[in-house]
C-alpha cells in the first residue's frame, strides 16, 4: 500500500474515519492547524502565513510563508509532501468554509496533483472528489448513488466510462459542457479512463 500525504485545510470538517500509517505524512495548512490532532496524533508539519489561524503557532515543526504569495497554503503543503516524496494526496477540509474562492482553488489543486503524475481526493463529508490525467480509475461494485464525471481540461479525449448506468467509449468531454453530470452506479465495479486531458470525479461513500 503506498503512503499517502493527508493536508488538513480550514474548510468544513467532518470526522473521516481515516487511520494513518507511521510512514503516513500530515500536513496541517494555516488554518488548519485548528485540527492538529484529527486523524489521531499530531501533524508532522504546518505551514501558512497564518491569516487565517490568526497567530503564528508556537510550535517547532512550522513553516511561516509570505502572506504575498502565488500559492495558497494547501499549494505549498502539496509541495512540501510531493518534495518528500508522496504521490497520494487526501485533502480534509479543503471545500466549505469562510471562503469559496478557495473551495474552487482546492478543486484546481486536485487538478494541479494529477498534473504532476499524483493522486489527490478531497473528502467532504460523504462526498469524494478526485481527479486524475491518462489514466484510469476503478470504483467498488457496492458503491450506491450519482458520479459526475467532469473534463477539468478544455478536452479530455478517450473518455471511456464502463458498468455506469451511462457509458461511453473513446469519447471527447469538455470543460464548457457537464454532460457527464449525474451518472449512476449499477452494484458494478466502475471503470473510467481518459488517453488525453484530465478528469474530475464526484461520488458518495
Amino acid at each position: 500500500m503506498s503512503k499517502t500525504c493527508y493536508i488538513i485545510g480550514a474548510g468544513d470538517m467532518t470526522d473521516p474515519h481515516i487511520t494513518v500509517t507511521a510512514e503516513d505524512l500530515i500536513i496541517c495548512a494555516d488554518g488548519g492547524y485548528k485540527h492538529h490532532t484529527l486523524l489521531g496524533r499530531e501533524c508532522d508539519l504546518v505551514v501558512g502565513d497564518f491569516d487565517s489561524l490568526g497567530e503564528v503557532p508556537d510550535t517547532d515543526n512550522k513553516i511561516v510563508a509570505p502572506c504575498e504569495k502565488d500559492e495558497t497554503d494547501m499549494m505549498l503543503a502539496v509541495n512540501l509532501g510531493y518534495d518528500k516524496g508522496y504521490r497520494d494526496f487526501v485533502l480534509l477540509g479543503a471545500l466549505g468554509g469562510e471562503r469559496n474562492d478557495h473551495s474552487v482553488a482546492n478543486i484546481q489543486l486536485l487538478h494541479y496533483i494529477a498534473s504532476k503524475g499524483a493522486r489527490g481526493t478531497i473528502y467532504h463529508g460523504d462526498e469524494v472528489f478526485t481527479a486524475f490525467s491518462k489514466g484510469s480509475l476503478t470504483l467498488d461494485s457496492d458503491l450506491k448513488g450519482y458520479i459526475s464525471v467532469f473534463s477539468l481540461t478544455d478536452e479530455s479525449r478517450g473518455v471511456t466510462i464502463e458498468n455506469l448506468k451511462y457509458t461511453l467509449e473513446d469519447a471527447v468531454l469538455h470543460s464548457y459542457m457537464p454532460i457527464g453530470v449525474s451518472n449512476e452506479f449499477i452494484g458494478k465495479e466502475a471503470f473510467i479512463c481518459v488517453k488525453k486531458g484530465a478528469l474530475l470525479v464526484v461520488y458518495k461513500i
